[in-house]
């Protein structure tokens, strides 16, 4: 996937592709419908995830130094573990 689209994505102007979402979900090792907001979440601005320096160490080397694709990552995979973290927390209550 090139960054323009990964970017187009993170910005709302492209939706990612399906088996995209199937990838991603399978990394993460969870339900690829977790990763998919419902229409209230949409509504509902919240506070995304800090990542740990693991994480962001892992972001540095797939971005191999491009300083705006780590940017990118980084915003995306914060996004997905508030989502996910978010679930979490309505699925317990």
């Amino acid at each position: 996937m090139s960054r323009v689209s990964v970017v187009n994505i993170e910005a709302g102007r492209q939706h990612p592709p399906l088996h995209l979402l199937w990838q991603i979900a399978e990394i993460l090792g969870t339900d690829p419908l977790l990763l998919i907001p419902r229409r209230d979440e949409l509504s509902t601005p919240t506070p995304t995830v800090q990542l740990d320096r693991d994480t962001l160490q892992e972001i540095r080397r797939a971005a191999k130094g491009d300083l705006e694709t780590q940017k990118v990552l980084a915003r995306f995979v914060s996004k997905l573990k508030t989502n996910l973290e978010n679930t979490d927390k309505k699925r317990k209550t």
